[in-house]
């Protein structure tokens, strides 16, 4: 396929060697003298060319680079591209459309990342591609749409970026996570039912060990929440937000006793959380539900729970409230282990506060964390 008015346009001048494009040309010894005298005084007097720069920074680039005319057919591949992806030269490959040298579980991906860089100018996306020794490599695409002088588009630029090894780490490591969370799913198990069997034959523990078999339950249920599925399991781990944390912490609570639909999770301020703050919200959040259902408004048969969140400039706020249980004559005389244990997740871990206000209809609770120790840092 000769080239068109597509390569008369394009800025890096990129022109065709003997075998073809993306083929290095032969340079004359002049044109080898650019830190001689430094680069920008080697444009001026002629020594290298702005396109000469631009082609030597294109071959040698460690990144694939394949340039493509508008309609998403490729034009030209960078020596590395050629290498790793294609044959010894462009020309065997010139004017294949670009989508047909991707597999077919990636097409779709490719197809999108075409219409979305025509729209917005530049799209992302990562999928596996064999290459020419048809070992799929895993690779992270940038498109970009070129531009002439005028800002009119020209054609569109593709660079992928091998990163297996990053995804392998990756893979790896969920699997390492997946193989923890089950042992220490194990523990809990192991260490709940040793809990039972010495409490079996003594009436006046059973109680405590009943509520430590419940703080042992909640800790599983929040790392059950952490547990990343493999690539091939059917059901999607859930968006780890504050929302979904709440809604799977408080889920069993709602068939316990009376409280059946009577806790009320109000949609709110949400943000993805990290994984250290996961295990110290369950432990508050059990704490809070298990004393409702004990002593609070879920003790009785019209009581109701609220948790509502608000998210203020550097904090998010969390409001547990109580109405219609057992009123409240004065505060309690002494901060049980359970209470000690939620001031210190909150104060410790999550770096807030808490505060209670024993009110006459209901207990309302006012904890406040700085939203930089909750918020998942983004790659």
């Amino acid at each position: 396929m000769a080239a068109g008015p597509l390569w008369d346009r394009l800025s890096l001048a990129l022109s065709p060697g003997p075998n073809g494009y993306g083929s290095p040309r032969r340079r004359t010894p002049a044109e080898h003298r650019l830190f001689d005298t430094g680069t920008i005084e080697a444009v001026r007097r002629g020594l290298w060319s702005v396109e000469t720069l631009s082609r030597c920074i294109v071959e040698a680039s460690p990144d694939c680079i394949e340039v493509l005319d508008p309609q998403g057919n490729l034009q030209f591949a960078n020596p590395t591209a050629l290498q790793q992806l294609r044959s010894s030269e462009t020309a065997e490959n010139e004017g294949e459309p670009w989508v047909l040298s991707w597999p077919d579980d990636a097409r779709s991906a490719v197809l999108e990342g075409l219409e979305v860089v025509r729209e917005a100018g530049v799209a992302r996306f990562s999928h596996w591609r064999p290459g020419l020794s048809g070992e799929a490599r895993y690779w992270d695409v940038t498109l970009s749409r070129m531009l002439d002088d005028d800002r009119d588009p020209i054609g569109l630029l593709a660079v992928s970026r091998d990163i297996t090894a990053l995804a392998q780490a990756g893979t790896d490591r969920d699997l390492c996570s997946r193989d923890l969370s089950h042992r220490l799913k194990n523990v809990f198990a192991l260490v709940n039912g040793l809990v039972t069997l010495s409490a079996r034959n003594t009436p006046a523990v059973q109680p405590y060990a009943r509520t430590l078999r419940d703080r042992f339950t909640s800790l599983g249920r929040a790392l059950e929440y952490l547990q990343v599925p493999p690539p091939d399991e059917a059901a999607p781990r859930p968006a780890q937000t504050l929302q979904a944390l709440l809604r799977t912490l408080l889920m069993p609570y709602e068939g316990v006793g009376n409280a059946h639909r009577r806790i009320r999770l109000f949609d709110g301020a949400d943000i993805s959380i990290r994984d250290t703050a996961v295990t110290s919200l369950a432990l508050i959040i059990h704490e809070l539900a298990t004393n409702a259902v004990k002593y609070g408004a879920l003790s009785s048969d019209t009581g109701t729970v609220s948790l509502s969140c608000r998210r203020h400039a550097k904090s998010i706020g969390l409001i547990w409230c109580e109405r219609g249980g057992p009123p409240i004559a004065h505060p309690p005389e002494y901060a049980g282990f359970g209470a000690t244990l939620v001031q210190r997740s909150v104060g410790g871990q999550l770096g807030g506060k808490i505060v209670y206000h024993w009110e006459a209809e209901g207990l309302r609770v006012l904890i406040s964390m700085p939203t930089d120790l909750l918020l998942q840092q983004t790659s």
